[in-house]
């Protein structure tokens, strides 16, 4: 992190939070911001504009802004009062353009005739991206120097919605100014998978398909839907988790390292590794759950058949990766919290077949760290007869030590503000994730919906 760089750019950026009186903002945006703020990593002219359907004054929006902070923040609270000084509101709807032309007029007169640069985050539901991505074009994009927008996943319900979406962005912004976000890719461990394989060839040479047994991904909440419950109804794990989430990680681990670390050869690869991913469209290779007291949660829809928990198993259509099974598990409501990556090698033939197979894990949470499991033969003086076995483990922290440590919004904001792409999405890697999800949907209607107890491993798996 190049430290102080934003504190020192002096043309003013505007960052418009679109759904600000929502949850994401409340419970992401607005601490990741000040976080921002605390470690310098704002520019100097940096101002906030909350932009809600709900009409408020400004001062209602700004005890939201602050108690979002005071409860979510692990920051000091002493510049809380500095940075507030810099937010304002603004309320409109997403599908007038008239809301739209005040709204540049609002952000024109804050400017003070200064040249500008805006940054919009879409912390809304996908349904009016299309909207907002008009409307700014015809009034704001015109009248700042330059626009980035910012887009959450998730991009769509599926391949087709999502090319739509992106065919309608597409119209009106270049490429270059649009950052497609999966927070999961702000988390400093996902991040370290690609540096560690870029700097350390020891790691390259044991993530090779031909001496891997399977890869599993694990993403396990004991938390339920919380307050997410109007969303989560619509999409379920499969599409909330999988679609983006898991599939980035499985990308990260199976991707060819390029030559260079740029932002183009980045997605190159990962956008090809994911066109080579494969459902078998077996209705035995997934799995749909949900937790017992889901349906008592208010705001589901009677009789639900959305899936908090699921699992799939998926292959990769290469040679090197030829019949490596790779799983990926999700849920919520379970009895742990572990997000994780287990790598398992496959076996020397002249190994005994009790012993325990060795493992490369990339853990997330509870966690941040890797680890490498080897297995030894350990000697019984006892009676030498038996085999038994023990693990060497050569284990490293992936936890931030320095004093400029940032969460994953705030990191990816910040890469916004420095334009830095290399942990966005591309269009092609989207799609091509679409493409798998669409093909497990198509056998939802075949496989019967599963039910667990609630903080349970997960439902019990049929004979």
């Amino acid at each position: 992190m190049k430290i102080g760089m934003n504190k020192t750019t002096k043309k003013l950026q505007q960052f418009i939070i679109f759904g600000a009186t929502g949850d994401l903002a409340s419970l992401m945006l607005f601490p990741a911001l000040y976080e921002l703020f605390v470690q310098n990593q704002l520019p100097e002219n940096f101002q906030i504009i909350g932009y809600g359907r709900s009409a408020m004054p400004r001062e209602e929006f700004l005890k939201k802004f602050e108690a979002s902070v005071k409860n979510r923040s692990k920051q000091k609270l002493n510049k809380l009062e500095e940075l507030l000084k810099k937010v304002e509101y603004f309320s409109g709807q997403y599908d007038q353009e008239s809301d739209f032309r005040a709204l540049d007029d609002f952000l024109k007169k804050m400017a003070k005739g200064k040249a500008r640069e805006v940054i919009a985050y879409f912390s809304v539901p996908p349904v009016v991206f299309g909207p907002i991505v008009d409307n700014l074009a015809a009034t704001v994009k015109k009248s700042a120097k330059k626009i980035k927008l910012v887009l959450e996943k998730p991009f769509g319900t599926d391949e087709k919605s999502a090319e739509k979406l992106l065919k309608e962005i597409s119209r009106f912004y270049d490429q270059s100014d649009i950052y497609l976000l999966d927070h999961y890719l702000g988390k400093r461990p996902i991040q370290s998978i690609l540096k560690l394989r870029m700097e350390n060839n020891v790691i390259n040479l044991m993530i090779k398909g031909q001496e891997i047994s399977r890869i599993t991904i694990l993403a396990l909440e004991k938390n339920d839907v919380g307050q997410r419950v109007g969303y989560y109804d619509q999409v379920g794990a499969m599409k909330d988790m999988m679609q983006s989430h898991l599939l980035q990680i499985l990308a990260l681990i199976t991707m060819d390292i390029p030559v260079k670390a740029d932002t183009e050869s980045l997605r190159r690869e990962k956008s090809s590794i994911l066109s080579a991913v494969r459902f078998s469209g077996k209705a035995a290779d997934v799995v749909f759950a949900q937790y017992k007291s889901y349906q008592k949660l208010e705001g589901i829809v009677k009789n639900s058949k959305i899936d908090t928990y699921a699992e799939l198993k998926l292959q990769i259509d290469r040679r090197d990766w030829y019949e490596v099974p790779v799983h990926l598990i999700t849920g919520k409501k379970l009895d742990q919290d572990l997000t994780k990556v287990i790598i398992e090698f496959k076996k020397m033939p002249i190994q005994s077949a009790k012993a325990a197979s060795n493992f490369l894990i990339f853990e997330i949470k509870p966690h941040e760290l890797v680890k490498l499991a080897l297995i030894q033969r350990r000697t019984d003086f006892k009676n030498a007869k038996v085999e038994a076995y023990e693990s060497v483990d050569l284990e490293q922290g992936l936890m931030c030590q320095t004093d400029f440590c940032l969460g994953p919004y705030a990191s990816l904001i910040n890469d916004v503000i420095l334009g830095e792409k290399r942990f966005f999405l591309s269009f092609e890697e989207i799609l091509s994730a679409w493409k798998v999800i669409d093909k497990v949907e198509k056998v939802r209607s075949k496989s019967k919906l599963l039910y667990y107890e609630d903080g349970s491993s997960g439902p019990k798996r049929q004979n």
